[in-house]
């Protein structure tokens, strides 16, 4: 198998004549990692295209000079073009999946939906926006050395606040976010949660936070979507060592 691609499957799956989906993605984003994820725990043909919108790129492919967003994740297929997590995930779900990873019940299923969207608008951007790519990420940093730590210093206070949520109220009696069992929403907020991993951030305050982490990043696949992103944490951690 190839960029998720199994020749076998291809032919006659859903009926899938126009060829597996495209999916273009920024493998170190949270979003682009969770869908790329569900594609192929579920088996979904796919064909995986990076995408660089820095400055200095002049390879912008396609779809994105013809589309109202340059934002990624995106997906085509066929004459349907979908972009953001959420999105495509539910489509991908009420096409392909009849709601596979979402729940076994409505209740579940709604509630694994409300927690995505959580997710990749408010949790990504307290850990991601706020606190993590300021760090990290000149795009994302503010003009002032000063301006700049106080957002990362509000960022570091929105994120234990998040993190209380989930130790306490998700993850009070529950083994997974929306259950005793693993859904979509688990992996969803996973990918999020693991850039704290860039500052080797400690969960000692928030253990039930720090098991359920374990246990979701033992999912089939969690691995080979997240090489961008432990590479880049072994990049981060050899630049300390050089510094220190």
């Amino acid at each position: 198998m190839e960029n998720g691609i199994d020749e076998k499957k291809i032919n006659g799956f859903h009926k899938h004549d126009k060829g597996p989906m495209e999916l273009y993605l920024i493998r170190i984003s949270p979003p682009c990692r969770a869908v790329w994820l569900y594609l192929l725990q579920h088996e979904i043909p796919h064909i995986l295209h990076d995408v660089d919108f820095s400055k200095h790129s002049t390879k912008i492919p396609e779809v994105f000079k013809s589309h109202s967003h340059q934002e990624v994740p995106l997906l085509v297929d066929g004459d349907i073009v979908v972009f953001e997590g959420q999105a495509i995930l539910r489509y991908l779900a009420m096409k392909y999946t009849n709601y596979a990873g979402y729940g076994l019940s409505l209740q579940q299923q709604m509630l694994s939906e409300s927690v995505i969207s959580w997710c990749f608008s408010e949790v990504h951007r307290v850990i991601g926006y706020s606190y993590i790519y300021p760090q990290f990420l000149d795009y994302y940093s503010l003009k002032t050395t000063e301006s700049n730590e106080c957002l990362i210093e509000h960022g570091l206070r929105q994120v234990t606040k998040l993190l209380e949520v989930i130790e306490n109220r998700y993850l009070m009696n529950n083994k997974y976010l929306t259950g005793p069992r693993t859904t979509i929403a688990d992996t969803s907020v996973a990918t999020v949660l693991v850039l704290l991993e860039w500052t080797n951030f400690n969960y000692k305050m928030w253990p039930k936070v720090e098991a359920w982490l374990t246990r979701v990043k033992q999912h089939h696949f969690w691995d080979e979507v997240h090489v961008t992103h432990a590479d880049f944490v072994k990049d981060i951690q050899r630049s300390s060592l050089i510094y220190d």
